[in-house]
């Protein structure tokens, strides 16, 4: 099995771990509760990650040079608006959704198209393969505020 592959075995693994957590937390009234946060997820999983792997394998297929990326996430206070209603049951299915339609994704990419490269202010030279070590840790760091 390649990296590749484990890392998509690694982000379904990591999309039910948060999920899970999510079902069993005990709120305590302080930050986002745990549907917000699964929110956010889901829109950083369109609005940053599936947004740059488009971007990235546009700039390779065209010949372009490789985007300039730098660390960015929706709003906030937008975010904890947006979610405020939903219930946890509401915002897992959304993410168990985005993250199916993101492995679909990231499966129908050619070996060539996983070596898209960015140039990320925080990360360095960094590939679409190289950025799922980034969701999984961005996931971790969400997991453990979930509380």
């Amino acid at each position: 099995m390649t990296n590749f592959e484990s890392q998509l075995i690694s982000l379904a693994e990591s999309t039910e771990s948060l999920c899970v957590k999510a079902e069993n937390a005990n709120f305590n009234g302080e930050g986002w509760t745990p549907a917000i946060i699964l929110g956010h997820i889901v829109d950083v999983d369109k609005e940053v990650w599936l947004a740059r792997f488009n971007m990235m394998v546009a700039a390779l297929h065209s010949g372009q040079e490789p985007p300039r990326l730098a660390w960015w996430e929706p709003d906030g206070e937008q975010t904890a608006e947006k979610y405020s209603t939903f219930s946890v049951t509401d915002s897992i299915e959304l993410l168990r959704q985005s993250r199916n339609k993101m492995i679909t994704y990231l499966q129908s990419l050619s070996v060539a198209d996983r070596s898209a490269p960015a140039m990320h202010k925080t990360f360095g030279a960094i590939t679409i393969e190289s950025m799922l070590q980034v969701i999984l840790n961005h996931d971790e760091e969400h997991r453990a505020s979930i509380g």
